[in-house]
C-alpha cells in the first residue's frame, strides 16, 4: 500500500490515515486469529494427549471446564481486543494526522507490537492457571494451557511485528538508530523455540501427571502428533523467519535496480536492529552513489565527457602529449554592439542560444568544446580521445554551423576557423587547480582565421593541412570545400592557404 508523507504545510495525505485504519483492523483481526487458533490447539492437545482425563467428578466437569475455559478466553478477548484498539489508536495518531512522530510517539509505537503480545499472554496465564485450578490439577492443565499460550503470543508477535512494517517505515524515516540493537538471532531463536523446543516438551510431557495408563499412547497416536506438531512448527518457521528473508529480499531488488543503472531507488527502514542499519546503509550508499553521478553529470558538462570519463579512470596528472589534432575556433560578430543594445540578461540568454547550438553540432560530429570565451569557444577534435578522421569531423561541424546559427531568433554572423596540425593535450596548472586542454600553435591559427572568416561571405576558413589530413582518410568531404586563395595570419611569416566550403 502506498503510503504519503506529511509535507511542510501540514497537510494531510489521504494514504496515512487509510494506513492508520487498516493497521488497527489488522491488528484486531490478527489477535481474534491466533487466539482462536490457540483454544482449538488446546482442545486438540486435551482430546489426543490425554483422552480419558480423570478429573473432579469425571469427563462430564472436565466439560463443564472446558466451557468455563471457553468463556474466560472469550471474556478476555471481547475485553482486551476493543482495549488495545483504543490504546491502538491513541499511539498511532500522528500518522493519521499526517506529521512526523515526536520522539516519545515513535518509540511508542515501535513497542506496539511488543505491548499487544504481552496483553495476550497475561490472558492466557490467567486462563492455565484459572482451568488448572478448577480442575485440581495444575500439572497437566496449566502446563498444556500456559505452552499453548505463549506459542501463541510468540507466534501473535512475529506476525504483529511485519503487520507493522508500514507503520515503522514511516515512524523510522530520518531517525538515527541504536547500533547496540540485535534482532536476527533474536528472531531465529524465538522460531527455534517454536517450531522445534515445543513439540519435544509437548511430547515429553505426555506421561506427566496421575495417568497410569499410557496405552493410549499408541504409535499411530504420537505418529499423528509429530507430525502435527512438524507442520506447525514449520509454518512457525516460515513466519519467524520470513520477516527476515522479505527485508533481505526487498535489498537485494533494490540493489538489482541499482546495477541496472536506476538510482532513484529507497529501501523503507521498517526495523531497528541489523535489518533496519542494511537497510538504512543501502539508502546512504545509493545517496552517496546519487551525488557522485550528480557530479559526475556535472564534471562531464564542465569540462566534457571524453575528458570526465578519462579523469575518473585515470588518475589526472599535470602535463600531456603531443598528439595531432583539428582545432575549431567560432567567434560572434559585432557581439560588443550587440551587448551596447541589450540588457546583461539579454546578453547571457542569446550566448546560452548560441553556445547551445555550438554544443550540439560539435558534439554530433564527435568533437567538445574545450572552453568558452567570451563570445567565443574552442573546439577539439582528435583528444583526448584518438580520432583518426578528427579533421572530417571538424570540417563537417564547420560547415554546418553557420546555417544553425543563422537559424537562432538574433540570426548572428559568425567566424569559424579550422585548423590541423601537432599540440599538447593535457593538465595545465597546478595540482591545488588545473584544466584539461589543447596548447600549440595549432589552436593560435584556429583563433586567426575565425577572426579572418568574419569577413567573409562563407563565415569558415579551413588551412589546407586540414583538407590534406581529411583526404588522407575520405576524399567525400573534401569535395564540398574550395579553395579561398591565402590568408597573412598573425604571427606568421608567410600568408598560408585556406579553404571555405563549396
Amino acid at each position: 500500500m502506498a503510503m504519503g508523507t506529511g509535507p511542510a504545510d501540514g497537510t494531510i495525505h489521504y494514504e496515512r490515515p487509510v494506513q492508520a485504519r487498516a493497521t488497527v483492523r489488522g491488528v484486531a483481526l490478527l489477535q481474534l486469529a491466533t487466539n482462536g487458533l490457540g483454544a482449538l490447539s488446546a482442545g486438540i492437545y486435551f482430546r489426543i494427549l490425554y483422552p480419558r482425563l480423570d478429573l473432579g467428578e469425571g469427563s462430564e466437569t472436565f466439560e463443564v471446564n472446558l466451557l468455563v475455559l471457553t468463556g474466560y478466553l472469550l471474556v478476555t478477548v471481547v475485553v482486551a481486543v476493543p482495549l488495545n484498539a483504543v490504546l491502538l489508536k491513541r499511539g498511532m495518531r500522528w500518522v493519521r494526522e499526517g506529521r512526523a512522530p515526536t520522539t516519545l510517539e515513535r518509540w511508542d509505537t515501535l513497542s506496539q507490537p511488543l505491548r499487544l503480545t504481552v496483553s495476550a499472554f497475561v490472558g492466557w496465564v490467567g486462563a492455565a492457571v484459572t482451568f488448572g485450578v478448577l480442575n485440581h490439577d495444575l500439572e497437566r492443565i496449566t502446563f498444556g494451557i500456559g505452552l499453548v499460550g505463549l506459542v501463541c503470543s510468540t507466534l501473535l508477535y512475529l506476525l504483529l511485528e511485519r503487520h507493522f512494517r508500514p507503520i515503522f517505515a514511516l515512524a523510522l524515516a530520518g531517525a538515527d538508530l541504536p547500533r547496540w540493537r540485535r534482532e536476527i538471532l533474536t528472531r531465529i531463536m524465538a522460531a527455534w523455540w517454536l517450531a522445534c523446543a515445543v513439540p519435544l516438551l509437548v511430547i515429553g510431557a505426555a506421561p506427566l501427571g496421575r495417568v497410569q495408563d499410557q496405552s493410549f499412547l499408541t504409535d499411530a497416536r504420537l505418529t499423528f502428533i509429530t507430525i502435527g506438531l512438524t507442520l506447525a512448527g514449520a509454518v512457525v518457521m516460515r513466519a519467524a523467519v520470513g520477516g527476515v528473508s522479505e527485508q533481505v529480499n526487498e535489498v537485494r531488488a533494490a540493489m538489482a535496480q541499482v546495477e541496472d543503472g536506476d538510482l532513484d531507488v529507497h529501501v523503507p527502514v521498517t526495523s531497528l536492529g541489523e535489518l533496519g542499519q542494511l537497510q538504512a546503509g543501502f539508502n546512504d550508499m545509493v545517496e552517496g552513489l546519487r551525488q557522485r553521478r550528480r557530479l559526475q553529470e556535472l564534471f562531464g558538462r564542465q569540462v566534457g565527457t571524453d575528458v570526465a570519463r578519462q579523469a575518473l579512470e585515470v588518475d589526472p596528472e599535470l602535463g600531456g602529449e603531443e598528439r595531432e589534432i583539428t582545432a575549431l575556433f567560432v567567434d560572434l560578430t559585432g557581439f560588443t554592439t550587440f551587448s551596447e543594445a541589450h540588457t546583461p540578461h539579454e546578453v547571457v540568454a542569446a550566448l546560452n542560444e548560441f553556445f547551445a547550438v555550438v554544443i550540439r553540432v560539435v558534439m554530433e560530429e564527435g568533437g567538445w568544446v574545450n572552453k568558452f570565451e567570451g563570445d567565443a569557444a574552442l573546439c577539439i577534435f582528435g583528444a583526448p580521445m584518438s580520432q583518426p578522421d578528427h579533421a572530417q569531423r571538424a570540417l563537417r561541424a564547420a560547415a554546418r554551423l553557420p546555417r544553425e546559427v543563422a537559424a537562432l531568433p538574433s540570426a548572428p554572423d559568425v567566424g569559424i576557423g579550422v585548423a590541423t596540425g601537432r599540440a599538447v593535450a593535457g593538465n595545465v596548472g597546478t595540482a591545488e587547480r588545473y584544466e584539461y586542454t589543447v596548447i600549440g600553435d595549432t589552436v593560435n591559427v584556429a583563433s586567426r582565421l575565425s577572426d579572418l572568416a568574419k569577413g567573409r561571405a562563407s563565415h569558415v576558413l579551413a588551412t589546407e593541412r586540414t583538407l590534406e589530413a581529411a583526404a588522407a582518410v575520405d576524399g567525400e568531404v573534401v569535395v564540398a570545400w574550395r579553395e579561398g586563395g591565402t590568408e597573412l595570419v598573425k604571427g606568421r611569416s608567410e600568408p598560408i592557404a585556406v579553404f571555405v566550403p563549396a
